[in-house]
């Protein structure tokens, strides 16, 4: 395994240089962590406050990550790579609504880093991916020529969801083939009039017309996301006779598809440096959970590292490696003489940097005085210094 260095703390002459640190930084931190649950929950803690921080720079940082998959010539790297994207990435682009980046990725992820999964899932969805096209513009078809009857001005788009996301929901509900699905194929009703009493109306039509799933009826109009997404979606059989997969309908507005388009993150962009007396409600209830969760945040102020063994670690801002040495054991604290900090031995009063690689140094003896209480920040270190030292 390849451990990170840390990232000098300098001046540059440019944007593009610190761009490129930064980079290089979160690119170690997805490449330089053993797998354990802790390690996951610490990486997702790490780039939820890093995309709070610089929403615009991560979006950027998503274009080098998929050219780095594409161009690398290291093969265990970018598997590694790959895994932690699908793991810690992956779970975040959703949440803030980066979809269009995030199905990219999955999809290059997804072959990359489990390649035998992908061309089983792929094999078993070629009967319907060679004809998926025909179906969908059936589909289609008998949609617009419904809601045209029934004097609806809509627009209707049809897909065939991807390999991973199909990978995704057949791990989720333990199912054996993708086959068992209920949402392979995906459909989209949008509503031009912007009025969502119509959204109701369309999908009363639908289940009248169709075999409706009841279990899969969700309603995000009445009761939105956190993250601002309204839609109405359902599933139907019977839409083409014979057929013997179900079909995913979401319907919404024009507005609600447009906020869920653009992806929730990047109204969160906008939103942050539009005039509020120029908000919407969905960008200013946005705004609002958003900002707060940032802040939150940002006063707990936290420096990530790693162990000299891979293992993330979590300390507040300021921290020492003495600090560290007695979050790992109080007997290693109270031995602790130096810290080898990525492959440089320092004091213990060294302040600990974002991605550092710490190994503890102790000796056989007792290094415990009061004069150690000026090396540390946090109160469980300061607490032992004064419960061992000699009085």
């Amino acid at each position: 395994m390849n451990y990170p260095t840390r990232m000098a703390s300098k001046t540059t002459s440019g944007k593009k240089d610190t761009q490129g640190l930064q980079y290089q930084r979160w690119i170690s931190f997805l490449t330089c962590v053993r797998d354990t649950p802790q390690n996951q929950d610490l990486l997702l803690q790490y780039f939820l406050e890093q995309f709070l921080g610089a929403p615009e720079l991560f979006y950027e940082f998503l274009f080098t990550l998929q050219k780095k998959l594409e161009l690398g010539r290291k093969k265990t790297v970018k598997e590694q790579l790959a895994r932690e994207y699908l793991r810690v990435l992956s779970p975040l682009c959703e949440r803030f609504g980066m979809f269009e980046e995030k199905e990219t990725l999955d999809h290059l992820c997804f072959r990359i880093a489990y390649p035998t999964a992908y061309r089983e899932v792929e094999q078993v969805l070629s009967k319907y991916q060679k004809t998926a096209e025909h179906t969908i513009q059936k589909i289609l078809r008998i949609l617009r020529t419904l809601l045209k009857k029934e004097h609806f001005t809509c627009t209707v788009k049809g897909r065939y969801k991807n390999v991973y996301s199909i990978y995704q929901k057949m791990q989720k509900k333990r199912y054996v083939s993708p086959i068992a699905l209920n949402d392979i194929f995906a459909f989209r009703i949008i509503v031009k009039s912007n009025d969502a009493e119509k959204c109701f109306e369309i999908i009363n039509l639908l289940h009248d017309y169709f075999h409706p799933s009841v279990d899969r009826f969700k309603d995000y109009i009445s009761v939105p996301k956190v993250n601002g997404y309204q839609s109405i979606h359902t599933t139907l059989r019977g839409v083409i006779p014979d057929f013997d997969l179900p079909v995913e309908i979401q319907v919404r507005t024009e507005m609600m598809d447009g906020f869920a388009d653009r992806g929730i993150a990047s109204h969160w962009i906008y939103s942050r440096n539009k005039k509020t007396s120029l908000l919407t409600e969905p960008e200013r209830k946005l705004l609002d959970h958003y900002t707060s969760l940032s802040e939150r945040l940002q006063q707990e102020r936290n420096v990530y590292f790693f162990s000299f063994e891979g293992d993330i670690n979590k300390l507040p801002e300021g921290s020492s490696v003495l600090d560290f040495a007695y979050r790992i054991h109080t007997e290693i604290g109270n031995h602790a003489e130096a810290a080898l900090v990525n492959g440089e031995e320092q004091p213990v009063h060294y302040r600990i940097n974002e991605g550092d690689r710490i190994r503890i140094l102790t000796a056989e003896s007792l290094q415990v005085s009061g004069q150690r209480l000026s090396c540390v920040h946090t109160s469980l270190a300061r607490r032992k210094i004064h419960e061992y030292a000699e009085p």
